[in-house]
């Protein structure tokens, strides 16, 4: 499984297409997540060559400078995210890497018409209802979700991360996690401990 982390294209508040920040606590926050999973690995996505830059110089802080002097085990989780411009450029690497185009994923908020259940993908993922011919990549937007072009181009819509309904507290009105969280969350449903 591989995973990208997408700043463009996604949707800004207006609803338009762009580009946004990139956060440094996102980029520790999924390789953690990703390591303790097993994704095989975090692309960035960004077009910005300053944001490429950033990830280049978090990540080699993390796995060849000091900070891997000082939490080696965070080396395990950084030295597993690059950057790369488009998600064409991700799809390739992945072709490249393992011999194949991967299937697509995507997830969001605002998901309306989801075409496959976790509990599915994961069964995939485990080999059963006839397993997975080719490596899966999930991927996660950021901002206001993943632009339409990108949801309309993927192999598979997983449902929005929702709430149980029978558990009092929340109306259903608020679906606004960080991104951060959703990839823990939904890696935990694909490939976690059951």
């Amino acid at each position: 499984m591989f995973l990208a982390l997408v700043h463009h294209p996604v949707l800004d508040r207006h609803g338009k297409v762009g580009t946004t920040a990139l956060t440094n606590v996102d980029l520790h926050d999924i390789a953690r997540s990703s390591r303790t999973f097993g994704v095989a690995r975090v692309f960035v996505v960004t077009p910005i060559r300053l944001q490429q830059r950033m990830v280049d110089e978090v990540v080699g802080h993390w796995v060849h400078g000091g900070g891997a002097l000082h939490h080696p085990r965070r080396a395990e989780a950084m030295e597993r995210v690059s950057w790369a411009p488009s998600l064409q450029a991700v799809k390739a690497a992945i072709a490249d890497d393992r011999g194949c185009a991967p299937h697509v994923a995507v997830t969001s908020a605002a998901m309306q018409h989801a075409d496959l259940s976790f509990e599915d993908l994961r069964r995939r993922l485990g080999g059963e209802d006839g397993g997975l011919d080719r490596p899966v990549l999930l991927l996660f937007g950021t901002g206001w979700g993943l632009a339409p072009e990108v949801l309309a181009e993927a192999d598979w819509k997983l449902p929005a991360i929702e709430r149980d309904p029978s558990f009092q507290g929340n109306d259903g009105a608020w679906n606004h996690l960080s991104v951060r969280a959703a990839v823990a969350i939904v890696l935990d449903r694909l490939l976690g401990e059951r």
